[in-house]
């Protein structure tokens, strides 16, 4: 937690979403509402200081939803063990009038997914330091016991340095000592690695297939296949190399080598994929 800030509690609720802006929340001023999604509510507020930061509000229709209040917790949890330049840092959580929340960095800038949406040209140009980043930011989340297991272009914050953050962890989990069935398919299926789908056990490899979909997204605009439901997905990779055009086939200028890494990443048997998130930092950097 960070030094000067209080996270208070208090008892009844009497904020709503719609009535936070230009109010006081829990010591911190609320500035503006930058997302709004089906769990959380994210706003930018600023502490007494003026600094700027995030506050992620559980959704108040949520407060007494068991499963919904202990995968917030569990993605503050998660936050608070992880200290990396490409994460988003974690200040501390608290309970104030009733309602759950979280404070974290804001980062000035969209998410990869609106700045592939209007072609950033800015991409191309930073895209090695980019994706250095992101899989630096998930080798450390691996180094540190977790899998991200939702990692996605909507979960990439790209600063105005172009340098990348990554963010929201309510789906990690433990990371285990060989590959685990989960008991629940989560995540977003287009970016979900083939054993995932099919419902097999999954470790590591799982995040660098998504890293590599991401890549790949990045990189030519387009996803490597595209589908509608979790059965077209699964049926598609089954003949994956079919429905797979190499990067250089989109966009014929970019490196070999950068070519190389996102196909070896996305390889359909985990086997063939690098072992760790640590190999695909190593030749992004080479």
């Amino acid at each position: 937690m960070a030094a000067g800030f209080a996270f208070a509690k208090r008892g009844a609720v009497r904020y709503r979403c719609g009535r936070m802006i230009g109010s006081t929340f829990a010591d911190f001023t609320v500035l503006d509402k930058i997302n709004h999604g089906g769990m959380a509510t994210i706003y930018l507020v600023a502490d007494r200081q003026g600094q700027r930061l995030i506050l992620r509000m559980l959704l108040p229709e949520h407060r007494f939803h068991w499963s919904r209040l202990r995968q917030f917790r569990w993605g503050c949890k998660v936050m608070a063990q992880l200290d990396h330049p490409n994460i988003v840092r974690y200040y501390g959580s608290g309970k104030y009038n009733g309602l759950r929340y979280a404070i974290i960095e804001y980062v000035e800038g969209p998410n990869l997914k609106e700045a592939i949406l209007r072609n950033d040209p800015n991409l191309r140009s930073n895209q090695r330091k980019l994706l250095t980043g992101m899989a630096a930011a998930l080798a450390h989340v691996h180094e540190r016991g977790f899998l991200h297991l939702d990692f996605k272009p909507e979960n990439v914050l790209v600063a105005k340095s172009y340098d990348s953050k990554l963010i929201d962890f309510d789906l990690s989990i433990p990371r285990p000592t060989r590959p685990r069935r989960e008991p629940k398919l989560a995540g977003t299926p287009l970016y979900l690695a083939p054993e995932q789908i099919a419902r097999q056990p999954v470790d590591e490899r799982a995040d660098i297939f998504a890293f590599g979909i991401t890549a790949y997204e990045m990189i030519t605009g387009r996803k490597p296949i595209a589908g509608n439901s979790r059965e077209e997905i699964l049926e598609k990779y089954g003949d994956f190399k079919d429905h797979l055009r190499p990067p250089r086939a989109l966009v014929p200028d970019i490196p070999h080598s950068l070519e190389r890494v996102i196909l070896k990443c996305l390889e359909k048997r985990p086997a063939d994929r690098y072992p760790a998130m640590s190999l695909v930092v190593r030749d992004l950097q080479t």
